[in-house]
């Protein structure tokens, strides 16, 4: 099986999301394709199959899936049958701010495959109607793009997460580990006083008085990500508001959240949002004037 990377294409330098609509009767041309992001599919009218290496999923009409990151997966349809859905993808991480902290790591692949967390939505018609609901006005958000869509989007987005999270009657996203999230809370407040600072593994594990391996260790297992990528979205979340809020050169913003190598914070910041601060300032601002007008 030839697996193609497929390459996510975000539209918008504030939303790591990418929204499609299809209404076509044309077989997926990547055929098995993975990609890192999350995918919901919702299907509008038709029917559609799925594939995964393990289970073949049928969509009807109102129906949705949940596909995980990188999980390899097939499109298909009956030759010629037009189909109505929606497909959106994004970085889970992207979407992270401190009430999300204590439920990010349950869905990661890591801890489970998200693809089961479809037997919730297949078992209950309530779930089932409100994700599918969900996805649409998504859509519809982001088509529109009326005045403060984006804060639409991010909503909807964690309202997916959350309808997921409340309907697990399996306990699918139980986890069997005991969580400390007040010394992780510690670390975070650490992070976030000296995000113009040098900020060290060393320091935080001394706060939450764990080992330097173990501290790592947990810390990955809890969020799902690297403490080290942590304090890089927290340092460039940062930079996105001193962006569009102080009118700063791009040399004084690096320093300002810590990274004052210029080349290292034009790097991790283009790895973030795929263009330049200054690109992404202008794009943002430009959006804003056009709502404005």
């Amino acid at each position: 099986m030839e697996l193609y990377k497929e390459p996510i294409v975000y539209n918008d330098p504030l939303l790591r999301i990418q929204v499609r609509s299809f209404h076509s009767a044309v077989i997926c041309q990547h055929g098995w394709h993975s990609h890192p992001e999350l995918e919901i599919i919702a299907v509008r009218s038709g029917t559609m199959e799925i594939h995964t290496a393990d289970n073949v999923y049928h969509l009807r009409a109102g129906e949705v899936l949940i596909l995980g990151s990188c999980q390899p997966h097939l499109d298909l349809r009956k030759q010629n049958q037009v189909v109505d859905y929606v497909v959106i993808q994004f970085e889970l991480e992207a979407f992270l701010d401190s009430n999300m902290l204590p439920f990010l790591y349950l869905f990661q692949e890591s801890v489970l495959p998200l693809v089961r967390l479809n037997s919730l939505s297949r078992d209950n018609s309530e779930l089932r109607q409100q994700l599918y609901s969900t996805v649409i006005e998504l859509q519809r958000e982001h088509e529109q793009k009326h005045r403060g869509y984006e804060m639409a989007i991010n909503y909807l987005v964690k309202k997916c997460l959350f309808l997921i999270l409340r309907h697990d009657n399996e306990g699918l996203l139980e986890h069997n580990r005991s969580m400390n999230y007040a010394k992780l809370k510690i670390v975070f407040d650490y992070v976030k006083a000296h995000l113009s600072d040098k900020i060290t593994a060393q320091q935080a594990c001394l706060l939450a008085n764990f080992s330097y391996t173990y501290f790592l260790k947990y810390f990955k297992q809890t969020l799902g990500i690297t403490f080290t990528d942590y304090v890089i979205h927290r340092r460039i979340k940062y930079a996105e508001r001193l962006l569009l809020t102080e009118d700063l050169s791009i040399a004084q913003i690096a320093e300002q959240v810590g990274l004052p190598n210029i080349s290292h914070f034009y790097k991790l910041f283009k790895r973030v949002h795929h263009c330049s601060p200054k690109r992404f300032k202008y794009t943002i601002i430009a959006r804003a004037n056009e709502t404005i007008g």
